[in-house]
């Protein structure tokens, strides 16, 4: 089940990212950040390196950090993900320039965050073959369907609906009938992997965004306020069981050939 993308200006360590996801059993990228958008501390007395661990037991086939102001992040917690794990890391920040994107590939990133609801339309082709270019994957960000517009190179794109409002702080109330409803759009734009992303807070959320067609789910501040992530993850693993057990095929993922999915043998060449 290969990542479908654009083979141009790329290298074989772009796939890190997308390969990850794409043969996950359970294709959830698991986020660190310090702090929610009033100020809650997330780690609780936690290190980077003691969720990289939890993260990797529970078998995260990718990370996710937020290095942001907005979020208590730093560029040093970066370095302390990439230094924790071998895992493919996703750096969520507001990339808006090619120098940023390079300073995140050199610090180790396999992905980088492009935030459509934020970048002008114009500026978003030139991130995503500057993210390309240094071997990162696109991590577009949505949050309605018209942002689509200016996604180029889809294929070599993971594509997030974000279920809350980064304009907030996503200090809003999540809104996953968001995903749900964009979901086809997402697919239909050509995107290799379509993930929703923020305030998933439940196993029931997330089942039921993977039922859909997702190809993978980008959680945070739920997973960081779990008080037993085993129990957390052993839930959801019985509620896809009990979905596929009860229709094969509930999951819903596209067959080769169909938007969202590649043919068999298709290269991948996305971080």
């Amino acid at each position: 089940m290969p990542f479908p993308a654009d083979t141009t200006g790329t290298n074989a360590a772009d796939q890190r990212f997308g390969d990850a996801l794409a043969v996950a059993e359970l294709p959830v990228i698991m986020e660190i950040k310090r702090s929610g958008p009033d100020g809650e501390d997330l780690l609780q007395g936690r290190s980077a390196a003691d969720l990289v661990r939890r993260y990797e037991e529970l078998g995260a086939p990718a990370l996710s950090v937020v290095t942001g102001s907005w979020f208590g992040g730093t560029a040093r917690l970066l370095d302390e993900v990439v230094a924790a794990t071998s895992l493919p890391v996703l750096v969520k920040d507001f990339f808006t320039k090619e120098k940023q994107i390079r300073q995140a590939a050199e610090a180790g990133a396999a992905a980088v965050l492009l935030t459509a609801t934020i970048l002008p339309d114009r500026l978003m082709p030139t991130l995503i073959d500057a993210c390309l270019d240094h071997g990162v994957t696109p991590f577009v960000e949505i949050t309605a369907a018209a942002e689509l517009s200016a996604l180029t190179r889809a294929g070599s794109c993971v594509v997030a609906v974000n279920n809350k409002d980064i304009r907030r702080r996503e200090s809003d109330d999540p809104d996953l009938s968001r995903s749900h409803d964009l979901l086809p759009r997402v697919r239909a734009a050509g995107a290799g992997l379509p993930v929703s992303a923020s305030g998933i807070a439940t196993p029931e959320d997330a089942a039921a965004l993977l039922a859909a067609g997702f190809r993978g789910l980008l959680i945070g501040t739920g997973l960081l306020r779990a008080e037993d992530l085993d129990a957390w993850f052993g839930e959801l693993r019985a509620l896809l069981h009990d979905a596929e057990s009860a229709q094969p095929g509930t999951l819903d993922v596209p067959a080769a050939g169909e938007p969202g999915r590649p043919d068999q043998g298709a290269s991948v060449r996305a971080g």
